[in-house]
């Protein structure tokens, strides 16, 4: 399985436009023109998705809504987890992955989460792994996801995938 790590593209701070509950927080005009970068961008260099897994946090689910309206050719699925909310477990984020299935599949969540999950995938919690908002993580793990059994392949931010 290849996963492809997304970071929540830039959303708007707590509190501003009086959003006092952080589940609500909307992207930001910036946040909207990342995530479109990240779907064109994947697409230009040959990277497809299967389906996409996003946070039900407001701001994850625009970043995967919004690259889908980029995205060209056969649409990935999305599909919303609690596994992929900011204090979720890497393990049970992994058993979901498995039962979910497919070969190429991206998750759009937060930090500290989605950097968390990536070093427990890699095999070390004490690997320090930052994530710019709307970087991506691609890790190859074999058959399916497990602690240990990934292969970070490339981590990039936003800006890599500039037209």
């Amino acid at each position: 399985m290849e996963l492809f790590l997304i970071r929540h593209a830039d959303a708007l701070a707590l509190g501003e436009r009086g959003i006092t509950d952080d589940t609500l927080r909307p992207l930001s005009e910036k946040g909207e023109h990342q995530a479109g970068l990240v779907a064109r961008g994947m697409q230009r260099l040959g990277f497809s998705l299967d389906k996409i897994v996003t946070s039900p946090f407001l701001r994850a689910k625009q970043t995967a809504e919004l690259m889908l309206k980029h995205w060209t050719g056969p649409a990935p699925e999305i599909i919303e987890s609690e596994e992929l909310t900011p204090d979720a477990r890497p393990k049970l984020l992994a058993r979901f992955l498995r039962r979910l299935g497919g070969e190429r599949v991206g998750l759009v969540g937060h930090i500290p989460h989605i950097t968390t999950f990536a070093s427990w995938l890699i095999g070390s919690k004490k690997a320090q792994i930052d994530m710019a908002k709307a970087g991506v993580a691609h890790i190859s793990c074999g058959a399916e996801p497990g602690r240990g059994m990934g292969t970070l392949q490339w981590l990039v931010t936003p800006t890599w995938f500039r037209e």
